[in-house]
């Protein structure tokens, strides 16, 4: 009977789990040096049994840098392994930058849905709705290659041929020589654009189902257009667009400001929305004028205080959102007081880590009493960030998630740091996290740091026995 059993209990072996995958990924150089000690907002799995692979997708924040204001907020990474061992079977395929073919930005994909093609070729597509976004995955002998589609070093029109065709065709003949276009790609959509560089005019095709989009096109010239007419050249109309439209800007003549601004939807509609500027609202004479008899100053703080107000809501906001998950976290919902600290991680981030403070001068705020105001407020809310990160790392060393709070905390280090604040208490638990990740030089040194500052007589006895322990192993 073995031989006639043998092959069932083969065959019904289970298949290697996600979990698995997962693991044993996050084992490897290469994963770890893509990490980079980094927070993971998102892993998610995606199986390709057809081609024997699993893809892991993960958000980290992106690093800090001095210039921390201009930078993208997230970084993504594709990764594809073997799921028998978790190892790569390709290099990662890693994006730091805001892609140039409209497919969802770092932080803004939403699905991943498998499309197996073949034994030795399969694909995920991440963009949302309807979106052709997709990481494509291709058998090359012993290795795997693994790219993005469409792909950013070629134009719409020579990733869509049928698309660019579809429009030829509805155009119709041209006329005698070659018709211009300026393609672009919508983002967050399906939809491609193409611009005339002979008249003011442009026109939408359905990447998916080749076809023009005509109630789209001219509802979209109509709203350019007017916005174009009358605040340029009048022999320079022409719709100019970038390759992925989030924006468009055109200037008129002179000293004007910038006279039509349209932006595009990136909800996966069709669509534009423009406003037109007629030049400065003021003249130079008039401004000249409204500084001498002290309306500019007046004009300016009604600006400021309503900077203040913002900010003071934002702050509110932020302390009652603290609150709450410490009520959560002290009634036992620790879960629910997890995820909100990690909300509000994550829109910080996604806000910019906006977090100067001490920066406003006589030249942004004149009036002295209202720029204190504003530092102190800025200065509060850098605190109270401090204290969220400070409350969502002690929450993950509490579930024993080392690697996670360790990234929490390294973001509070980094932002004190930035801004000259300290929350010394933060030192005390990274001695805690470091002691129990076995890491015992990093905790004597954060335990001694606590320890240099005012505290409890209860913290110092806690932390002095810790030390003592730590240092008396280390000898």
């Amino acid at each position: 009977m073995l031989p006639l059993l043998l092959p069932l209990l083969v065959a019904a072996a289970p298949a290697p789990s996600l979990e698995i995958s997962s693991a044993n990924l996050k084992k490897t150089p290469a994963f770890q040096d893509w990490r980079g000690g980094r927070f993971l907002f998102e892993e998610r799995w995606v199986d390709l049994p057809e081609v024997g692979l699993h893809v892991g997708y993960f958000l980290v924040p992106s690093r800090w840098t001095r210039q921390y204001a201009d930078k993208l907020p997230f970084h993504d990474a594709f990764f594809v392994v073997d799921p028998r061992t978790g190892q790569l079977v390709a290099p990662a395929l890693a994006r730091t930058r805001l892609p140039l073919n409209g497919c969802p930005p770092m932080g803004q994909v939403a699905r991943l849905i498998p499309e197996p093609q073949s034994e030795t070729s399969a694909a995920i597509r991440f963009g949302n709705a309807p979106q052709r976004c997709l990481v494509r995955l291709q058998r090359m002998k012993d290795a795997w290659a693994v790219s993005l589609f469409p792909d950013e070093a070629h134009s719409p029109a020579e990733a869509f041929p049928e698309a660019a065709a579809a429009l030829e065709k509805a155009l119709g003949p041209r006329d005698g020589g070659a018709r211009e276009l300026n393609w672009s790609y919508q983002p967050n959509s399906r939809w491609l654009l193409a611009a005339s560089q002979d008249e003011c005019a442009l026109w939408v095709i359905d990447s998916i189902n080749p076809e023009v989009n005509a109630t789209a096109s001219k509802a979209m010239t109509r709203e350019i257009c007017e916005c174009l007419e009358g605040t340029v050249s009048a022999d320079d109309p022409y719709i100019r667009l970038p390759q992925t439209a989030y924006t468009m800007s055109r200037m008129g003549g002179g000293t004007a400001l910038p006279s039509c601004d349209c932006t595009f939807a990136q909800t996966g509609e069709a669509g534009v929305t423009c406003e037109a500027y007629m030049g400065r609202p003021y003249s130079l004479p008039e401004f000249e004028e409204m500084q001498k008899d002290g309306r500019l100053t007046e004009r300016n703080k009604v600006e400021n205080l309503k900077e203040l107000e913002e900010l003071r809501r934002t702050h509110q906001g932020l302390l009652a959102a603290n609150e709450d998950a410490l009520t959560q976290w002290r009634t036992g919902n620790q879960k629910a007081a997890l995820s909100a600290w990690t909300t509000l991680y994550r829109t910080w981030l996604e806000n910019g880590r906006p977090m100067a403070g001490g920066t406003l001068d006589e030249f942004a705020v004149e009036d002295a009493t209202l720029r204190e105001q504003l530092n102190q407020q800025l200065e509060a809310t850098i605190d109270l960030r401090a204290e969220i990160l400070n409350n969502l790392g002690f929450a993950l060393w509490s579930h024993k998630e080392w690697s996670q709070a360790e990234a929490v905390f390294d973001e509070c280090l980094a932002l004190l740091t930035a801004t000259g604040h300290e929350r010394n208490v933060l030192n005390l638990n990274r001695g805690d996290l470091f002691r129990d990740m076995g890491k015992g030089p990093e905790a004597i040194k954060a335990y001694r740091s606590f320890l240099l500052r005012k505290v409890t007589a209860a913290q110092r006895r806690y932390a002095e026995r810790e030390l003592r322990k730590l240092e008396q192993r280390s000898k």
